[in-house]
């Protein structure tokens, strides 16, 4: 009588990876390019692929430098840092002895970040995720809030953009400051790179596409992310909305503020000679808002 051998029991197949869905050339970048691209971009890969700007901790203590030197910040100030990603310069405010600083981003996977990175840092600053267009904050809360590292313009409307600056608005205590740091439209155009690629890391390579919409206001990015022995990890698109000093400058002003002065612009370096694609050059700004008055 022969044994049974249970299924259990039989060597294993080490199971085949799976690679990501590639769409090939196509035509059109915008044609893909999801109307909430934002929240699904914003994880680990994003990490990996942008780690030389978002987590260079020479990077954020030059940065946090230079905006709290613009913003004359106080430790007593209470400040928001809207879509704070892993909370970078949060963290950062923080361990200079601001305490009174929040965190809000859509990316449930970034916000658990930075709360992970504040317990192990001992670090007293409130994370949560939220929709920048719709804050479930109370008004005149917050003396500062902080837009930082390229976080603007990301929505497919700009009615949704100057919805986000009315929220900004709306929290701000009367004589509150916002502080912007967005791309500079006008550079990214006259410097327009359609392809690029680069390695990222010993085993993970990078390549983009980009093209202009249509209207030519957004810059649109096909990224797609290979594994030397796996093969494509992740075919993604997203578009962010190109900005002029005029143009934000303008939107402030819809949303209600004065007092807009611009100071200067951020030229971020790579250490690996990295593709910094809207992070290279951006634009600092600051308005007041005046209400109640």
């Amino acid at each position: 009588m022969k044994e049974k051998v249970w299924k259990s029991q039989l060597p294993q197949k080490r199971p085949i990876s799976r690679t990501a869905r590639c769409l090939g050339p196509i035509s059109d970048i915008g044609e893909h390019v999801p109307p909430d691209w934002w929240r699904r971009v914003f994880n680990s890969i994003y990490l990996k692929t942008d780690a030389d700007v978002v987590d260079d901790q020479r990077i954020i203590r030059r940065e946090v430098d230079l905006f709290s030197e613009i913003l004359n910040l106080s430790p007593e100030d209470k400040i928001l840092d809207l879509c704070c990603g892993q909370g970078r310069h949060s963290l950062e405010l923080a361990r200079r002895g601001f305490n009174n600083v929040e965190g809000l981003d859509c990316s449930h996977y970034l916000i658990q970040k930075a709360k992970t990175q504040a317990k192990n840092e001992g670090l007293s600053i409130k994370f949560r995720e939220g929709d920048a267009r719709k804050l479930i904050i109370s008004p005149d809360t917050f003396d500062v809030v902080m837009i930082l590292g390229n976080s603007y313009g990301y929505f497919e409307t700009v009615q949704d953009d100057l919805r986000v600056l009315r929220e900004v608005f709306r929290v701000l205590k009367p004589h509150g400051r916002v502080l912007i740091d967005v791309a500079d439209g006008e550079y990214l155009r006259k410097n327009f790179q359609p392809r690029s690629w680069e390695w990222i890391d010993k085993k993970h390579f990078v390549c983009r596409e980009r093209s202009f919409s249509i209207d030519k206001q957004r810059l649109l990015t096909r990224e797609v992310i290979c594994h030397t022995a796996k093969g494509v990890v992740v075919d993604q698109f997203y578009g962010e909305r190109l900005y002029t000093k005029e143009g934000l400058a303008e939107f402030l002003k819809a949303a209600g503020f004065d007092s807009i002065n611009f100071h200067g612009e951020i030229f971020t370096d790579s250490q690996r000679n990295q593709d910094l694609g809207m992070m290279e050059r951006r634009v600092l700004t600051t308005a007041v808002c005046r209400k109640g008055l």
